[in-house]
């Protein structure tokens, strides 16, 4: 049995994470820690884990195995160097951090500690990018998140949700060493980010990864075009092939749960299992590291 601790308690921690942990609790003894008593109280009663108090100090107090970090990203720096160097293997929510140095030093300690590192890079594990991902002989990625009307500041929506599109076009196009990148950015007015793109280029193959925040729609589209033809998954869920005249569409069963089509559920096993028999990190670092060095450099440009 692991003993895994888990901080933050958020939304998404509420909605994406702490239900698949449920289920695993034949692996797995969960702690829990949140600043907020009556929460954390409340959802180890609601989840049967366990309350371990309200600071990153009663954590400290146990012997872990793995911490899941789900805090808000202007802490994640603190708290991954903070587990990392008490030789915690730890999993956190993406981005790592919002500066080039400090991914690289947060590398660093983990392979210093020979400790897991693994960031929460969701879709790479959905099983319908997974299906775009195996296609061979690709030409064209392109990956695009787009918001009905949700314009935000600029450095926020790069690192919250450019994030997204980026770092599944960069795993569709396998990863390429030292990619040629291009970026786009369109501010309003009042200098909040209505779209962002990013272009890059690699042996045979052009990929796009962008955000439209004034789209008048929420929809994402991942594509990939091969010399086969072209496959396009729409909201992690809608898998559409068209080959010459003819358009096959598959959609995620009914049975499947949203957790297990949107990747949480997959991600989460495949760190656990990594943490358990000491293997390979899912979220291979150099893989992590080029989604955030390209995001980085496109900050220092706004």
């Amino acid at each position: 049995m692991l003993n895994i601790g888990v901080i933050g308690l958020g939304n998404i921690a509420q909605k994406a994470y702490l239900p698949v942990y449920a289920q695993m609790q034949d692996q797995v003894q969960w702690y829990l820690e949140s600043r907020d008593l009556a929460k954390v109280t409340r959802l180890a009663n609601q989840f049967h884990m366990v309350a371990a108090g309200t600071d990153v100090a009663a954590l400290d107090q146990l012997s872990l195995d793995a911490v899941m970090i789900h805090s808000a990203t202007a802490v994640h720096y603190e708290l991954v160097k903070h587990f990392l160097a008490r030789g915690v293997n730890v999993f956190v929510d993406k981005p790592l951090a919002t500066t080039q140095a400090q991914v690289t030093e947060l590398y660093l300690l983990a392979a210093q500690h020979q400790k897991l590192l693994t960031v929460g890079f969701n879709r790479r594990f959905a099983p319908q990018i997974q299906a775009l991902a195996a296609l061979a002989d690709k030409n064209l990625v392109q990956v695009t998140k787009n918001r009905a009307a949700d314009p935000q500041a600029p450095e926020h929506a790069i690192f919250d949700l450019l994030i997204h599109p980026l770092d599944t076009a960069l795993a569709l196009a396998g990863f390429p060493e030292e990619p040629k990148a291009r970026y786009s950015l369109h501010l309003n007015d009042q200098g909040l980010l209505e779209q962002a793109s990013v272009t890059f280029t690699a042996a045979g193959l052009r990929g796009t990864a962008a955000i439209n925040l004034v789209a008048g729609s929420n929809l994402e589209e991942a594509t990939v075009a091969t010399t086969a033809g072209i496959s396009r998954v729409q909201d992690l869920s809608r898998l559409q092939v068209y080959t010459g005249s003819q358009v096959r569409t598959t959609q995620a069963p009914d049975w499947q749960p949203m957790l297990e089509t949107r990747g949480f559920a997959p991600m989460i096993r495949a760190f656990v299992a990594a943490v358990a028999q000491s293997a390979t990190n899912p979220v291979a670092p150099q893989t992590s590291r080029l989604t955030h060095t390209i995001l980085t450099d496109m900050v220092k440009q706004l």
